[in-house]
């Protein structure tokens, strides 16, 4: 019975650094922290799929987080675009390809060769 495999992604939500007093001392937003935008309403988020060479849409979070199914694919590519209250769209940012299948280890089992590797 085949695993199922969840792959689970995360980013830093867009945020502004105001520019505070100090800065023109300290230029480079030294005492400056980033404030979140909250104008945001969703993210687009899109898997490229290879075999059919096209984007296919993952969903529409409104947090900086989605979870998918993993277990159709081995390489996964993923673009993310934040998309405001008013409708204006943000260019898309791409991810590089990353290996989804790998190595899987099964430490629970102590006969597991990559468990007895680590020893």
């Amino acid at each position: 019975m085949a695993e199922s495999r969840t792959i689970v992604i995360d980013w830093e939500p867009p945020s502004t650094i105001p520019y505070v007093a100090l800065d023109a001392v300290y230029p480079g937003a030294l005492f400056s922290r980033a404030i979140p935008i909250n104008d945001v309403d969703h993210y687009e988020v899109d898997r490229y799929d290879p075999e059919e060479k096209l984007w296919l849409s993952i969903g529409n979070p409104r947090t900086p987080r989605v979870e998918f199914n993993g277990q159709d694919f081995e390489f996964a590519t993923i673009r993310i675009r934040v998309v405001m209250r008013d409708g204006t769209k943000s260019s898309f940012t791409t991810s590089g390809t990353f290996l989804v299948f790998g190595m899987i280890a099964d430490f629970k089992n102590p006969n597991s060769v990559s468990l007895m590797s680590f020893i």
